[in-house]
């Protein structure tokens, strides 16, 4: 197998990342608004993972070359693309940071009445939320399984080698999914959550989602590196 990124970015992250929220209920509620909100760490990691993921990509756009795989560098604009917009929906464009007012106009389309789209309707937010997911239960998670059980790798001259995430995104690919299982057992069951789990999952799934590109936009780079020396 292949050296991959330091296992601190890949494992003690995601780790971090997936128990911080429950272990903050042990003592009540009072980490909330640390943890979440406009400007709790839950979302100021999301976007600090996204920005990493898009310093990474215009990295490999600008010194990373895949001899036999020219596509790889549209598909990494297209990365690069989708990390902006998912870290520009987040901070609502630079609302959140600059703190401007929304026009009239948008509080009428906007159900939060911030400038952002995902709060306009699924197309923009359950949408992309659902492709990503399923790209992290994919690539993530099963992807690497079969490689794993199979005993079978891709060659690096093979476009699955690229195109592919390796073991190193499923961590974060694997806790984004679990983070909400206690509301799916919970609401299945019809009974109310314990305090001590009653996170909230949708925040913390979105953190672990950026976590995973940016790992995954890290290890194609990484690896485009090496070959390239």
């Amino acid at each position: 197998m292949d050296k991959d990124l330091n296992k601190l970015i890949w494992l003690v992250l995601p780790v971090v990342i997936f128990l911080v929220p429950y272990l903050s209920r042990v003592n009540g509620t009072g980490a909330d608004l640390f943890l979440y909100g406009e400007n709790g760490w839950i979302e100021i990691l999301t976007v600090v993972f996204l920005f990493i993921a898009i310093f990474f990509g215009v990295l490999f756009l600008l010194l990373c070359r895949v001899q036999g795989h020219g596509w790889l560098q549209w598909w990494m604009a297209l990365l690069v693309l989708g990390s902006i917009y998912f870290a520009g929906e987040e901070i609502s464009w630079g609302q959140h940071i600059f703190g401007w007012e929304t026009s009239s106009y948008w509080q009428s389309l906007n159900d939060q009445g911030e400038t952002n789209l995902h709060n306009i309707g699924p197309l923009f937010d359950q949408i992309p939320r659902t492709l990503l997911s399923a790209a992290a239960l994919v690539g993530g998670v099963l992807v690497p399984l079969y490689y794993s059980l199979s005993k079978r790798h891709p060659s690096v001259t093979s476009l699955h080698y690229w195109l592919w995430p390796t073991y190193v995104c499923v961590p974060a690919a694997l806790f984004s999914m679990l983070v909400s299982w206690h509301e799916k057992m919970y609401g299945i069951l019809g009974a109310e959550i314990p305090t001590v789990l009653d996170v909230r999952a949708g925040e913390v799934k979105e953190s672990l989602l950026a976590l995973f590109i940016m790992v995954y936009v890290m290890s194609v780079w990484y690896r485009a590196r090496k070959l390239s020396r």
